[in-house]
C-alpha cells in the first residue's frame, strides 16, 4: 500500500501555546482518512502544515515523497479546501476554474467538473450570489479540476443540505476509486463515520488513536459515538 502522506513527530506552537505535539500518522493511496477532533484541536493547523502554509517547528511531513515546505513541486498534485473558500465574487464558476487552470498550467474539462459537483446550471451567475452550499461545491470543484492525487478537505460538508451531503460522499468515493487519497477533517462524528475509511482522533495536539471505521463501528455498535467522544476529550475508552 503506497503511502501518500507521512507525518512524523511534528510540533507547532503559537507563542507559548503548543497546538501540535509529537503528532504522527500516514495516509495511504485511495483512502479517505478522517481527522476527528473538537474545535480548536489543531486540525486546520495540521492541514496547513501539510500544504506548506504553516512552518513546522520540529518533525517532518512528506507528501508524495517530497518534504512539505521544501519545494512547491508536490502542490501540483494536491487539491485543498481549507476553512471557508474565498473567490472573486464578480466571476462566474467557469471563469474562476479557467483562471485556476491557467496558473496551475493544466487543462481540464470545466463543464464536466461543474457537473460532478452539481453546479452545471449556474451559467453566468456571479459567485457573489452563490449560497454557502454552492460556494462549498465550487471550492471542491477548484480543488479537483486539475486531477490531484491528494485532496485535503477542511470541514467540507458545512452548509450542505442532506441531499448534497450524500452526493458529496458519493463523489469522494468515486475519487478514491480512481486512486485519489483524501484527508478529511471534522468535529462531527457522524460526518466522519459515514465517510472515512480510517479515523485518527486528534486530541492534546497529537493523533491519540487510529482505527478502521467499519471495524470499530461493528465492535461498538450503538456505543460507537460514546467511544469516540471519550477519545476526543482525551479520556481512555
Amino acid at each position: 500500500m503506497n503511502t501518500i502522506v507521512n507525518v512524523n513527530s511534528i510540533a507547532k506552537s503559537y507563542g507559548p501555546v503548543q497546538v501540535i505535539h509529537n503528532c504522527s500518522f500516514q495516509i495511504y493511496e485511495g483512502e479517505v482518512y478522517g481527522l476527528l477532533g473538537i474545535n480548536g484541536a489543531g486540525k486546520t493547523t495540521l492541514m496547513k502544515m501539510i500544504l506548506g502554509l504553516q512552518r513546522i517547528d520540529s518533525g517532518s511531513i512528506y507528501v508524495l515523497g517530497i518534504k512539505a515546505g521544501s519545494s512547491p513541486e508536490y502542490l501540483s498534485n494536491v487539491g485543498s479546501v481549507i476553512e471557508t473558500p474565498s473567490f472573486y465574487g464578480h466571476m462566474n464558476a467557469e471563469e474562476l476554474l479557467s483562471m485556476h487552470l491557467c496558473y496551475m498550467q493544466k487543462k481540464a474539462d470545466i463543464a464536466k467538473t461543474l457537473q460532478l459537483v452539481g453546479l452545471e446550471h449556474t451559467g453566468r451567475k456571479p459567485i457573489s450570489q452563490y449560497s454557502l452550499g454552492m460556494k462549498q461545491r465550487l471550492g471542491l470543484a477548484r480543488a479537483i479540476i486539475h486531477r490531484p492525487r491528494l485532496l485535503i478537505l477542511d470541514e467540507p460538508l458545512n452548509g450542505l443540505d442532506p441531499i448534497a451531503i450524500t452526493q458529496m460522499r458519493e463523489l469522494m468515493r468515486r475519487l478514491t476509486d480512481q486512486g485519489v487519497s483524501i484527508l478529511l477533517s471534522s468535529h462531527i462524528i457522524g460526518e466522519i463515520q459515514h465517510t472515512a475509511d480510517r479515523i485518527g482522533i486528534l486530541s492534546g495536539g497529537s493523533v491519540k488513536q487510529e482505527f478502521n471505521t467499519a471495524e470499530k463501528v461493528s465492535e461498538y455498535g450503538g456505543q460507537f459515538e460514546d467511544y469516540v467522544v471519550n477519545l476526543m476529550k482525551g479520556e481512555s475508552a
